[in-house]
């Protein structure tokens, strides 16, 4: 039962999320992929670890809104506000670069 009800209030798909293996890379000799992502300073953010919570991401995801600069959701009683700086500081990328415009398509 409660699956049905899952599946009928879910408003968004989410993915499983995809893993990247740097041993693997290294085995395989993607040399310059790693450079890439070493050049991009993805590598530290890509190896963020801990518990996932299917579950609560999926809830993360089906509330989330987009206002202006701020993501905003709302998992098990709690806001969640996610602003640029939250953003940086958790990821520790830097925020520049060219803004993407919404575009609608007819």
């Amino acid at each position: 039962m409660i699956d049905k009800y899952l599946h009928e209030t879910s408003r968004k798909i989410v993915n499983t999320p995809k893993l990247v293996s740097f041993t693997w890379m290294k085995q395989k000799n993607l040399t310059m992929v790693m450079s890439l992502l070493k050049k991009q300073r993805l590598k530290r953010f890509l190896n963020l670890s801990g518990n996932i919570y299917p579950y609560l991401v999926k809830v993360f995801y089906t509330n989330l809104q987009f206002n202006g600069d701020t993501l905003n959701s709302h998992v098990k009683g709690v806001d969640i506000i996610i602003t640029n700086d939250v953003w940086v500081a958790i990821t520790r990328l830097k925020y520049f670069g060219l803004r993407i415009n919404k575009v609608i398509l007819e």
